[in-house]
C-alpha cells in the first residue's frame, strides 16, 4: 500500500512541475507576443513616416510634368479589343 502512495506522490509532483513549466512557457509566449506587437506598431509608424516624406518630396511641378507625360502617352495609345486570330498551318 505504501508503494502506491509513493507513486501518487511522485505523480502529483510531476503534475505540479508540468503546470509550472507550462505557466512559464505561456508567460514567455505572452511576453514575446507583446514584443512583436510593439515592433509591428513601430514598423507601421516608420512606414507612415516614410510614405508621408515621399509624398511631400514630390513637388507639384514634377507631379504636373508627370501628368502631362501620361496624357501624351495616352494620346498616342490605341485600344484594340475583340480581336480574333486565325492560325493557318
Amino acid at each position: 500500500m505504501e508503494e502506491y502512495e509513493d507513486l501518487d506522490m511522485v505523480n502529483t509532483e510531476n503534475t505540479n512541475n508540468t503546470s509550472e513549466a507550462e505557466g512559464v512557457d505561456v508567460d514567455d509566449m505572452k511576453k514575446r507576443l507583446k514584443e512583436m506587437e510593439d515592433e509591428a506598431v513601430a514598423l507601421r509608424e516608420m512606414q507612415a513616416k516614410v510614405e508621408s516624406q515621399m509624398g511631400s518630396a514630390q513637388d507639384p511641378a514634377s507631379a504636373a510634368a508627370s501628368q502631362a507625360n501620361r496624357e501624351e502617352v495616352d494620346s498616342r495609345s490605341v485600344f484594340v479589343g475583340n480581336v480574333s486570330t486565325l492560325f493557318i498551318i
